[in-house]
C-alpha cells in the first residue's frame, strides 16, 4: 500500500517542499515527510475521512511546519551570541572588576560560560553536577549583577 501512496503524493510533498521554501535540509524533510507519508499509510481510515487527498496533505504540511518550528525554537534557544559580544579568555582574566569577585569555581564556570560552553559541558569540564553548575551559576550572578558587571544576562 505504501508504494501506491508513494507514487501517489510524491510531488506532493516536492510542492510542500518548494512551497515553504525548504532549500538547506531538504533531503531531510523530505525522509520526514516519507515517514510521515508511511505512518499514514498504516493509521488511515476511510470512514473517518472519506476525502484521502486531502487528508494526506494537511497531515504531511502540518507534519513539515512542526519540523520547521521545532528547528526554529532549537536554533533559537542555543544560538551564541554574536562573536564580538563574548569576551576572550584573556581580556576576562585581565579584567579585574568581573575576576576578583568571584570564587575559583565561580571563575571557572564564568570563563567556560563567556567561551560559549553549555550547562551539561561546563559540568563535565568541571567535574560537577549540572545542579551543582547552576548554584555556582546563581551564586556567580549575584555577585555580577550587584558589581553591574554581567556581559550577558539571561543566558545559561
Amino acid at each position: 500500500m505504501f508504494e501506491e501512496w508513494y507514487v501517489k503524493y510524491d510531488r506532493m510533498i516536492h510542492h510542500l517542499l518548494h512551497q515553504y521554501h525548504i532549500t538547506y535540509d531538504r533531503d531531510d524533510y523530505y525522509q520526514l515527510a516519507l515517514i510521515r507519508l508511511w505512518h499514514l499509510t498504516q493509521t488511515y481510515d476511510p470512514e473517518r475521512t472519506p476525502n484521502e487527498s486531502q487528508y494526506v496533505y494537511l497531515q504531511l504540511k502540518f507534519c513539515l511546519l512542526d519540523e520547521i518550528r521545532r528547528r526554529m525554537t532549537y536554533q533559537q534557544r542555543f544560538q551564541l551570541m554574536a562573536d564580538e559580544s563574548l569576551p576572550e579568555r584573556e581580556e576576562l582574566e585581565s579584567e579585574p572588576l568581573a575576576i576578583e569577585i568571584l570564587t575559583e569555581e565561580e571563575r571557572t564556570w564564568f570563563i567556560y560560560r563567556c567561551e560559549g560552553y553549555t550547562l551539561a559541558e561546563i559540568a563535565a569540564k568541571m567535574d560537577r553536577t549540572v545542579a551543582q553548575v547552576k548554584y555556582i551559576r546563581k551564586k556567580a550572578r549575584i555577585k555580577l549583577q550587584e558589581n553591574n558587571d554581567l556581559p550577558f544576562q539571561n543566558q545559561a
